[in-house]
This record gives C-alpha cells, sequence and structure tokens, in this order.
C-alpha cells in the first residue's frame, strides 16, 4: 500500500515549506492506509486519552481532538511504521533525520460550528529549532464549507511565537507563556496578509511549518465528517524547548534544555 512517488518531492518543495510554511501533496497516502486509519479513528473516539477534548456546538455537531494514538492503538502504530508517512515528512522537510513528536487526532462531525481559530503550532510543544512541522492528512473531501486550513503565507519567518489559545474557542491560554502577544487578528485586516487555503480530496496532505500562522473553517457540510490526522515530525535541527502549557503530554521529559531530543519521549523514527 503506497502513497506517492517519493522522487515527485523535490527541491522546489522543500523551498516551498521553507518560504511559504505550507505545501500541499496530492495523493500522499492510498486508500488502503486510509481505510487503517479511519478504523483507528473510530477507536479512538470511542475511547479517548487523558489528552483527548471534546467540543460540542451550541446547535449541534462536535469537535474532538486526541494525541498520541499510535501509543496505545494499533492502526495508528501500523501507519507510523509501516506507511512512507516518515519519509515523506522527512524528504519535504530536507532532513537527514526524523524524530516523532506527537500525533494530533481532528473531528469535525456534519455541521460542527466550530471554526479553528488562528493560532501557530509552535507554542503548544517542547521544540526548538526550525525544522518542526505537521503532516496534515485528510480522510474526507475538504473544502471551505466542511473545514479546510487557512494559512498565513510566510508567516513562520515573522520571528513572532504568539500566546496560544484553546483552538475551537477562541480563548487565550492564561497558564501559558504570553510570548508576544495574541495573534493578530487576521479576518479583520484580510487586505494586509496573504491567505492560503486547500480544496482537499482525501489521501492529500498539507505540510506545514509549526510557527506558521493557521486555522481552519467550521464544518458546515451537513453530508461528510472532516477527518484529519496530524503527524509531528522534528529533523536534525532542532532541540528541547521546555515552555510552560504542553496540552499533549501528560509528563515533562527528562531532557536536557537546548540538548537534542533522541530520547524515548522523541524517538528517531528515520534517518537517511
Amino acid at each position: 500500500m503506497v502513497g506517492i512517488a517519493l522522487q515527485d518531492v523535490d527541491a522546489e518543495t522543500t523551498k516551498q515549506w521553507r518560504e511559504d510554511g505550507v505545501v500541499l501533496i496530492k495523493k500522499a497516502f492510498s486508500p488502503g492506509w486510509l481505510a487503517i486509519i479511519a478504523k483507528g479513528i473510530e477507536e479512538a473516539m470511542e475511547n479517548p486519552s487523558p489528552m483527548c477534548r471534546d467540543y460540542i456546538g451550541k446547535n449541534g455537531g462536535r469537535f474532538f481532538t486526541d494525541h498520541h494514538m499510535c501509543k496505545r492503538i494499533e492502526a495508528f502504530k501500523d501507519f507510523q511504521e509501516n506507511s512512507n508517512v516518515t519519509e515523506l515528512a522527512a524528504k519535504i522537510m530536507g532532513t537527514c533525520k526524523l524524530n516523532y513528536v506527537d500525533e494530533h487526532l481532528l473531528v469535525k462531525e456534519p455541521g460542527t460550528e466550530n471554526a479553528t481559530h488562528w493560532h501557530q503550532d509552535l507554542p503548544y510543544y517542547e521544540i526548538g529549532g526550525p525544522d518542526f512541522g505537521s503532516l496534515w492528512i485528510t480522510l474526507d473531501q475538504v473544502d471551505k464549507h466542511s473545514g479546510a486550513l487557512r494559512f498565513v503565507k510566510g508567516s513562520h519567518r515573522w520571528g513572532k511565537i504568539y500566546q496560544p489559545i484553546r483552538i475551537a474557542e477562541g480563548v487565550l491560554v492564561d497558564e501559558a507563556n504570553h510570548y508576544d502577544g495574541p495573534a493578530p487578528e487576521i479576518d479583520k485586516n484580510l487586505d494586509k496578509y496573504q491567505v492560503l487555503s486547500f480544496d482537499m480530496e482525501p489521501g492529500d496532505a498539507l505540510f506545514f511549518q509549526a510557527g506558521v500562522l493557521h486555522g481552519a473553517y467550521a464544518n458546515e457540510a451537513q453530508d461528510r465528517r472532516r477527518r484529519a490526522l496530524s503527524a509531528r515530525y522534528a529533523g536534525a535541527d532542532t532541540f528541547w524547548q521546555p515552555r510552560p502549557y504542553i496540552p499533549s503530554r501528560p509528563e515533562t521529559p527528562n531532557l536536557t534544555e537546548g540538548g537534542p531530543l533522541d530520547s524515548l519521549d522523541y524517538p528517531v523514527v528515520w534517518r537517511a
């Protein structure tokens, strides 16, 4: 069960990822792998971890998130270990080594009014350095009516880290470091920013920088879900950077600030 031919990911792909902050990879994963992920999603939603978040909209719908499924669900472990997901991420990043950081499950059921508010991934994780990104894989057709992602092109190069929010509510996280304050009000100033959004088919993937500002539309569609798996990896040019608010981890790793990630907490999953 293979996906995209990896030779189709070249230096131009890496350049776009580094400059724009996001790149779309069409037909990244085969229907066979999507079926395995789909099976894992149902198991994860039936047996969520303590790190899950389950938002129920005022008028119906449901926005469900969880983390680190491959550590407890065989379908996700199979995907991580036996698909081309790690090699694809490494090739786009242009790195010689890849560490596993997290898997983030994000399911918006039909009629879910919760938009994903503008944020960066960076302040939610203990990773420093430029080689940190997410491979966001969709199992469903995605457009602006059903929860498509949005990105502020190049915002990862502004040199800013914004205060994290609770992504389905848009409420600032007070227990987190305030960093450079709240993210800019992108939607009120669209003339100032170049916002990218992508229609996607099942098996397509977006790879984006952890520092790029992004959000997502609500799932207004009544006839389809928006199931997505975001696999997060760190490349060779990263280090451990402790931060006060890490909702994806129940414990603090025994690592040295500024030192390498290689450990049981952040295992090496690919080498050139």
